[in-house]
């Protein structure tokens, strides 16, 4: 049976210096929503205090979880969020808090009738790098020209799942962040409902991810996708 309520899901990565603070943060805006609910922290690989400080806040609040791998990559530490996660909504939020959390009430009510809830900054406002920006808007020429897939925002953080169906493609996910286009794509092709709601982003701080090689690892589970689907398939 499914329990009702929701799952808010945050991969962690060496993030010792704002992870009780912004975890409790959540916690106080979620009590205010006064429906069930978890937070599930998926440490990927941290080398400084994340997991102390993640299993005092899992031993203080009887809502949180952490979880933990030694392997580095964002993609690892949500597919361990996932897998222990309780609810079938989850709701995929950054440590850093850089997304509103107003994302959060809106993508469960939409949970209710999408299998994915897209929170595209594009849409909205967003305050980050204009390298970034750039680089996103590259990315999503290639999801359009490539898959013809409409979408504008296939980054980390401010998308929600239905756990059902984002199970179908759990060991697909590797350590980089291909498993959000990944999950965007294969409801598309499943005929799955999707939408995308815009949201407010503001990204200051110095990233957690090394660009070089996310950019590389996400190119190359591109074409490898676009190879198997329009290659492999008519051999």
């Amino acid at each position: 049976m499914i329990k009702s309520g929701f799952s808010v899901i945050i991969p962690v990565y060496n993030e010792e210096k704002v992870i009780v603070k912004n975890t409790e943060k959540i916690l106080t805006f979620l009590n205010k929503m006064k429906i069930p609910f978890e937070i599930v922290l998926g440490n990927n690989g941290s080398t400084d205090r994340t997991e102390e400080l993640g299993r005092c806040l899992e031993k203080k609040y009887k809502n949180i979880k952490f979880v933990s791998s030694n392997e580095k990559g964002v993609g690892i530490g949500i597919k361990e969020a996932i897998l222990n996660s309780s609810y079938e909504k989850l709701v995929e939020m950054p440590m850093d808090l850089c997304i509103d959390l107003k994302f959060i009430p809106s993508c469960v009510e939409l949970l209710d009738h999408y299998a994915i809830v897209i929170g595209s900054k594009k849409m909205g406002k967003q305050k980050r790098a204009l390298w970034k920006i750039i680089l996103s808007f590259g990315y999503i020429f290639l999801m359009r020209y490539m898959f013809g897939l409409e979408y504008v925002d296939y980054s980390v953080g401010g998308k929600g799942y239905k756990k059902s169906f984002i199970l179908s493609r759990i060991n697909k996910i590797d350590e980089s962040s291909f498993y959000v286009t990944d999950f965007i794509y294969y409801a598309k092709k499943k005929k799955e409902k999707i939408t995308e709601i815009p949201i407010y982003c503001e990204d200051r701080r110095k990233s957690r991810f090394n660009y070089f090689k996310e950019v590389l690892c996400r190119l190359k589970s591109l074409f490898s996708l676009w190879f198997s689907e329009n290659i492999l398939k008519k051999v």
